[in-house]
């Protein structure tokens, strides 16, 4: 039962994370602390898009990986 409500939990946490991940990447400014050494060719517009989808991108990557192991779960307790 206890492994049910985790999972249930863990796939709750990386769904909100993943979901809200345009607005946690504004809230925390962290387009500005993304690294874009591969895109100098970008005008400056350019960039700061480039950058934002590049931290959002991260955000829903991190969102993934704590979803995942919900999902296991889920599959590990439901058989």
């Amino acid at each position: 039962m206890t492994l049910k409500i985790v999972a249930f939990v863990l796939i709750l946490i990386g769904a909100v994370i993943n979901y809200g991940a345009g607005l946690i990447v504004r809230r925390m400014n962290l387009a500005e602390k993304t690294d874009a050494k591969e895109a100098g060719e970008l005008s400056g517009e350019e960039l700061e898009q480039y950058k934002l989808t590049k931290a959002i991108a991260r955000v829903k990557i991190i969102g993934l990986f704590v979803m995942l192991p919900g999902v296991f779960l889920v599959f590990y307790s439901f058989r």
